[in-house]
């Protein structure tokens, strides 16, 4: 019967040690695992009606970082927000075999967007729980493209963001690590829209802007690490 009595006290004690990571006062601090990618290609082309072969060959790197923070304003809710930088840079020559001339493009876009969540967890073992988040995203992308050919003659677009914005819904589940820290993973959809202005000059002749308005539909999947902060750092 003591025995009995020890393990049902050890057992309270253990799941009221876990699920205390989602109580009223907590904190949450993550990081989305920032992407990172190198990418280098080689491509040819060839059409049926010209013997003309077209070659590319480029190289391209990207990488981002999305920490967030949160507090549970009760339990198993908790609302907060986020940032996410990051940067994107290309480099591509082309030519073909019909010409001498080579056309060298460089692009880079930097980043950074603000975005606010809300997280509502529900029932699940002492080893982890299942969530819904809603979420939006409001930022600004800008950047700059260049070509320049071996001709001599060039040109430079710059992007001008007017604004770029995005709100969904994500499901995911957190498996607890330890009584602070926790791995999660989630699927969701979310819808955006954006709008961006350019401005296109080249080395000779008149230049000219232009603006592209874009509408998506997407579904993002993110996994991470989530510390769980108790009131006064317990």
């Amino acid at each position: 019967m003591k025995k009995l009595l020890l393990s049902v006290l050890a057992l309270t004690i253990c799941s009221t040690f876990v699920f205390s990571q989602t109580k009223k006062g907590d904190k949450l601090v993550g990081v989305s695992f920032g992407s990172v990618s190198y990418t280098n290609s080689d491509s040819k082309t060839t059409y049926s009606n010209t013997p003309t072969i077209y070659k590319t060959e480029g190289n391209s790197f990207s990488i981002s970082v999305n920490p967030n923070v949160g507090w549970f304003v009760q339990d198993d809710l908790a609302v907060g927000g986020g940032v996410s930088v990051s940067f994107y840079n290309s480099k591509s020559t082309t030519s073909n075999s019909s010409s001498t001339t080579t056309t060298e493009s460089k692009y880079n876009q930097p980043s950074l967007y603000l975005s606010p969540f809300a997280r509502m967890y529900f029932s699940g073992s002492a080893s982890g729980k299942p969530f819904v988040q809603l979420n939006a995203q409001y930022g600004v992308a800008g950047g700059k493209s260049t070509s320049k050919t071996s001709t001599g003659s060039s040109s430079e677009t710059t992007t001008k963001p007017k604004y770029d914005y995005n709100a969904g819904v994500a499901v995911g589940y957190e498996q607890f690590l330890s009584k602070t820290l926790g791995f999660f993973f989630s699927i969701g959809f979310n819808y955006g829209k954006s709008k961006t202005s350019y401005e296109y000059r080249p080395s000779t002749g008149t230049g000219y802007d232009y603006t592209s308005e874009n509408s998506r539909f997407y579904i993002p999947v993110n996994v991470g690490l989530q510390a769980h902060i108790g009131k006064k750092g317990k």
